[in-house]
């Protein structure tokens, strides 16, 4: 595959030579666009591309049209556009606008640097095809800014060369990573780094399972964040041999875990050259396993936190990268609990990976004899006897509030709580769902 080259090549700074006639539909000129058209695909933020940032000094550019369409709406179940290029070959700008625009601008040749540029507001150009036809297309918006900002590159120009106010900012996109996760919070942990800056190069997700009355199969929130934003997802059943060969095709040098609900091979954790990074819920090594969180309910733990671990075969016993401790408030639930954890976990990603990348982080192994463990939940455990401890109950409560939930049983049937409280050491309940009936007060259930 052809690298994009970065700012300082010499091929960047030079008039690219025209595509002479006798090239113009040749398996030669295929060639070339298509390894032009691989480059771009890997670069998930691109939307355009000239020949010389592959290392081609030749007049050709293509555009992604897809990626210059309007993002779909936060949680659509709508199909992406499928990929579409369109290719322009010894292009010609022929007519501008007289009035121009200030636009933000950024260039794959020129990594984290990103600055404002005053381009016309409509272009027209004139190009060939890849048969030899000839093209002439207006445009306006984004793209008159890319056929400004390419033609600029058949010429020897960058876009640094006359925007302002630049800026270099920290993007995690630059280094090729994988993410790993499946339900909600690595959802809402995914929608965060992206956010920051941190897309990464292929999700890996659990395959969509049968959801509600109907069953009918759903893709995980992971996979559905990660295909609104235009990113390749895997969906391995096992992460055997062929999974992970499948994994290292993406060429990503690190990968991130949050959530992801199977345990990994060693040879996938040592296949990424920097190393897999997981998000855990604790302040390791206490509470590994899958449920930190409600863990520290249960116990009634006045702190918490988040761990950013390198990962190891031994499950969350890896060497630590970073942490951060918070308070857990004595009425705090899980509800409320749990998207602090993931907005904390997924800021202290952001602020830790630069320095990490860069081998700037001093990496503290874990103390393993002061290891406790934290175990997966079912459903069961959600049961309540109303004369046990309180305190007690209310941890549990506190718990399961977002998960399982917590219910007791009264004449032979179940009985859900849905609000409570804890005040002067007495468990409150406020209200419930009868087995079969609407929610109500609990006062008014129990005059029954």
């Amino acid at each position: 595959m052809k690298e994009i080259v970065q700012d300082g090549a010499p091929v960047l700074r030079k008039v690219a030579e025209q595509i002479p006639e006798t090239l113009f539909g040749t398996p030669e000129l295929a060639r070339m666009i298509k390894d032009m058209e691989v480059a771009l695909d890997k670069e998930l933020d691109g939307v355009a591309l000239a020949a010389p940032q592959i290392g081609l000094s030749y007049q050709i550019f293509i555009v992604r049209k897809d990626r210059t369409l309007p993002p779909l709406p936060k949680g659509s179940q709508e199909t992406p556009p499928s990929p579409e290029i369109e290719v322009y070959i010894n292009p010609k700008i022929v007519r501008t606008s007289r009035k121009r625009a200030k636009r933000d601008e950024g260039c794959l040749s020129v990594r984290g640097v990103y600055g404002t540029t005053n381009r016309h507001e409509r272009v027209t150009i004139k190009a060939r095809r890849p048969d030899g036809s000839h093209v002439e297309r207006g445009a306006g918006g984004l793209m008159a800014q890319i056929f400004e900002h390419e033609t600029d590159h058949l010429n020897g120009i960058l876009f640094i060369d006359h925007a302002t106010d630049l800026v270099r900012a920290v993007r995690g996109s630059e280094r090729r990573f994988a993410y790993f996760g499946t339900p909600k919070v690595a959802s809402d942990t995914l929608s965060i780094l992206i956010e920051n800056g941190f897309t990464p190069t292929v999700v890996i997700t659990s395959p969509d399972a049968p959801r509600g009355r109907g069953l009918t199969l759903t893709p995980s929130e992971t996979k559905s964040v990660a295909l609104a934003h235009d990113i390749p997802v895997l969906t391995p059943e096992k992460l055997d041999a062929a999974a992970i060969a499948e994994i290292q095709t993406y060429e990503c040098e690190y990968a991130l875990v949050v959530a992801y609900g199977k345990i990994f091979p060693e040879a996938l954790i040592t296949s990424f050259p920097h190393g897999v990074l997981n998000v855990h819920y604790s302040l390791l090594p206490k509470y590994r396993g899958a449920t930190p969180m409600e863990a520290a309910l249960l116990a009634g733990d006045p702190t918490t936190g988040v761990t950013i671990q390198k990962m190891v075969k031994e499950l969350d016993a890896g060497d630590i990268i970073a942490q951060q401790e918070t308070k857990i408030a004595p009425e705090e639930t899980a509800r409320e609990l749990r998207p602090r954890l993931i907005e904390m976990g997924a800021g202290l990603l952001v602020a830790t990976l630069p320095d990490y990348l860069s081998d700037a982080t001093i990496l503290l192994p874990q103390d393993h004899a002061k290891a406790t463990r934290s175990r997966k939940i079912k459903k069961e455990e959600g049961q309540l006897l109303l004369d046990a401890p309180a305190l007690e109950n209310w941890n549990k409560y506190r718990a399961y509030a977002d998960t399982i939930g917590t219910y007791f049983f009264a004449d032979g049937k179940r009985i859900k709580i849905t609000s409570a409280a804890f005040k002067n050491g007495t468990f409150i309940i406020e209200r419930v769902i009868p087995e079969g009936k609407k929610e109500m007060p609990y006062s008014n259930f129990s005059k029954k």
